[in-house]
């Protein structure tokens, strides 16, 4: 009886925080939505390898991530007094 005094208003605060969380959106119809994609890709796939264009894609991303960064830190470096 002691412990469940002591549990009641701490799963109460557990559910009440759960709850400020927004629910997740339904993806039922995503398939629906991605076959046109899935079937360009799949054309493509005839022409070029989906291995390739994969890997120039994670070039390209990785080539912008590292420009974004070093415009970061220079923007960073330059907020330092006497820096220029």
């Amino acid at each position: 009886m002691i412990l469940q005094f002591l549990a009641e208003p701490l799963i109460a605060l557990a559910e009440f925080l759960v709850g400020l969380f927004p629910a997740f959106p339904r993806f039922d119809s995503l398939a629906v939505t991605l076959d046109p994609v899935a079937y360009v890709i799949r054309f493509m796939d005839l022409f070029v390898s989906m291995k390739t264009v994969s890997r120039c894609l994670l070039v390209i991303l990785i080539v912008y991530n590292i420009k974004f960064g070093w415009s970061i830190l220079m923007w960073i470096i330059r907020k330092i007094p006497g820096v220029s």
